[in-house]
């Protein structure tokens, strides 16, 4: 299978941006510069935070930073190679800020592991990979409101369509953009990062790792927690899993708050936003 190449698209705004897939990015943009996901919470931002990205994918986060803060460290993190390059690439091309990019994921041991990696939906690659019956079918569900937006025929065959038609229509795309690669991508503990690298405190903690949650924050030390003043972590498990880590992170000392992007499409993805009492409020 010949590797995923990647392809420059220009963002909203003007921005050149190199991307495995412009439709996924596209989405990705309006979640972080539209739906501003990572203004909500109560999270706050200041020139001369450092800022922990793991999960940075192609580097979207990081450019939207750079729109927040004219001064801050951020330590970015993506294991699967190819989706490092890209984040290589935008990062030296629009970033003004002190960025450390790290080529691994984050999880409780440092190991190797295979990855499913979906070149054209990168932001879902994962080491859990999105094979079962209830996240095909909230792809599907996230399709088909995508395909109620388009103008024309096609836009009006989704909204107004026969259910059956607009489902097979939806699942042939999900088979298209959901084509799965197997990858080998290294692993470490955020705790040996932190060492390494003599990381005094974190400023905003920002875990998206497609189902690998719990493992990455477990890779964090009870020494190190106390360095962490904020943070936000999306969870896949439904609400028992978002429970979970709301109440994990409330025993940490922070004030947890779980909120759902778009309930009625991805029912069991959370957004956990997390601060320290002390940090404002």
């Amino acid at each position: 299978m010949n590797p995923p190449r990647l392809t420059s698209m220009t963002l909203p705004g003007g921005l050149r941006f190199d991307t495995l897939c412009p439709e996924n990015t596209r989405i990705i943009h309006e979640e972080i510069f539209g739906e501003n996901i990572y203004e909500a919470g109560g999270l706050e931002y200041a020139d001369g935070d450092t800022i922990f990205d793991v999960g940075a994918n192609l580097g979207l986060f990081v450019l939207w930073l750079n729109t927040r803060l004219t001064r801050a460290r951020v330590h970015c993190f993506e294991p699967v190679p190819q989706t490092f390059a890209g984040l290589e690439r935008n990062v030296a091309r629009h970033n003004r800020l002190e960025v450390t990019l790290h080529p691994v994921g984050a999880s409780d041991a440092a190991e190797e592991v295979d990855f499913t990696f979906y070149p054209l939906t990168s932001s879902s690659s994962s080491r859990y990979p999105l094979d079962s019956p209830e996240a095909h079918a909230d792809s599907r569900r996230f399709i088909r409101g995508e395909l109620a937006k388009l103008g024309g025929l096609r836009g009006l065959v989704a909204a107004r369509g026969p259910s059956w038609i607009v489902e097979r229509w939806a699942e042939s795309i999900r088979l298209h953009y959901q084509r799965p690669e197997t990858v080998r991508c290294r692993l470490v503990r955020l705790s040996d990062v932190i060492r390494e690298h003599r990381v005094g405190r974190i400023d905003l903690l920002k875990v998206d790792v497609e189902g690998a949650e719990f493992e990455a924050l477990a890779g964090l030390d009870d020494e190190h927690w106390e360095i962490v003043r904020q943070a936000v972590v999306e969870v896949h498990g439904g609400a028992e899993a978002a429970e979970r880590m709301t109440r994990s992170l409330e025993e940490r000392g922070f004030r947890a708050e779980s909120v759902q992007q778009d309930p009625d499409v991805f029912v069991r993805h959370h957004l956990i936003y997390a601060r320290r009492p002390a940090s404002g409020g």
